[in-house]
């Protein structure tokens, strides 16, 4: 049975708002801890819903409080994304990017905008819940180390403290349009970046022995950590040991004296992260002692794997049913394989936490996320609005 709520109704009648609001953003793309625009944006339109408060914990992002009129209660909180990419925009939308070498690309435009739409609905229903909705449009999300630590750690979690965090994240599909995907457990991997210096003596492509030669070395290390996910991750683990870069060496006669080369795991069980970050010093360590090289890692610590709570899970697909029908509802048999730093507000904040995604379909051919032709479909906005609002409201009421 549907919820008589009339939540999607508000939705409806507020859609062609948030697309102004969404393509304004969308024409102004700017990258982490640069959202000056958009967090003022933000809150100007904040401000005019009427919301109860408004925080600014560092210069570019914005909290929000929405507060029930039945009483204290319980505190939930909606998070979304509001920053860029730098990435060339080829959509030719007739309000794509005015900012030369950086776009919307990730959704992040109809993230902040179906909030703000959120935030509208919720404030003009405060007389059917108690206690109160905590709002954060985060800042830097696509930039290493992320928006979402440095906000816990800044307290955006307490004052009031929040019981629960949800989050939306748009996903382009060419089959599905309007429709959220639930998964409990892991729903996004972890993901750090590794960086190698091999550092030794060079010389005449002649004359090896008489070199520590760096690219020998760094092609038995590049092999050696293949081997990581095959011989040291469980086979009914996930593990992504990917090398993208590597730069040596100017002429085919000649030996280097230093080789760079790159890369990025990805997991979503903690000890296996931990077993490749143990298993990469190891082979390091083990190349440097043979070869006679140096051997420099930059390890950049990045975002642990988000985790679903299954009652979190349990009590969003219901509200969903209730508001959207059970055509809304999708259940994911599988996680995603992309990082987000949303897992920091669960693992580091403590509380439980659940990511969902609301497929977007896609105009045109389909492009997946960071694609400079990805273009999802506004017409879904609706959906997200009523799927957050209705979530929030049922966690308040239960």
């Amino acid at each position: 049975m549907l919820l008589v709520s009339g939540i999607r109704e508000r939705a409806e009648k507020i859609f062609p708002e948030v697309v102004e609001i969404r393509r304004d953003i969308h024409r102004h793309p700017e990258i982490g801890r640069k959202e000056v625009r958009t967090s003022g944006l933000i809150r100007q339109k904040l401000e005019e819903y009427g919301v109860d408060k408004i925080e600014r914990p560092v210069p570019t992002a914005v909290v929000a409080l929405i507060c029930g009129t039945k009483g204290p209660g319980r505190c939930v909180a909606l998070r979304c994304d509001i920053d860029a990419l730098p990435v060339q925009e080829e959509t030719g939308l007739p309000y794509a990017s005015e900012n030369p070498g950086f776009m919307h690309a990730c959704g992040h435009d109809m993230h902040a905008s179906m909030m703000l739409g959120v935030a509208k609905i919720l404030c003009g229903m405060r007389d059917s819940f108690a206690g109160c909705v905590k709002l954060i449009f985060q800042h830097s999300e696509d930039t290493l180390p992320g928006g979402a630590k440095e906000l816990v750690e800044k307290g955006v979690l307490e004052n009031p403290h929040v019981d629960a965090i949800y989050g939306l994240h748009v996903l382009p599909d060419a089959q599905r349009a309007g429709q959220i995907g639930f998964h409990a457990g892991p729903m996004t991997t972890s993901v750090d970046l590794f960086d190698f210096t091999v550092s030794g003596s060079g010389g005449h492509g002649s004359q090896p022995q008489n070199t520590t030669d760096p690219v020998l070395a760094s092609a038995q290390m590049i092999v050696m950590m293949q081997q990581i996910v095959a011989r040291r991750v469980d086979p009914m683990e996930m593990a992504v040991f990917s090398l993208g870069s590597i730069h040596g060496g100017d002429a085919p006669n000649v030996i280097p004296a230093e080789v760079k080369f790159g890369g990025v795991t990805r997991a979503y069980s903690d000890n296996v992260r931990e077993v490749i970050k143990e298993q990469v010093t190891a082979i390091a360590k083990g190349i440097e002692a043979a070869s006679g090289n140096t051997v420099h890692i930059d390890y950049a610590d990045g975002y642990p794997s988000a985790f679903n709570d299954k009652d979190l899970i349990d009590l969003a697909a219901d509200a969903v049913r209730e508001e959207l029908g059970e055509e809304a509802v999708v259940l994911m048999p599988d996680p995603m394989t992309f990082s987000e730093d949303f897992s920091f507000y669960g693992k580091l904040g403590g509380i439980p936490s659940a990511y969902l995604m609301l497929y977007a379909g896609h105009d045109g051919e389909l492009a997946p996320l960071h694609n400079p032709r990805c273009a999802v479909k506004e017409e879904v906005m609706p959906v997200g609005m009523s799927a957050l609002a209705a979530i929030a409201l049922k966690f308040l009421n239960e």
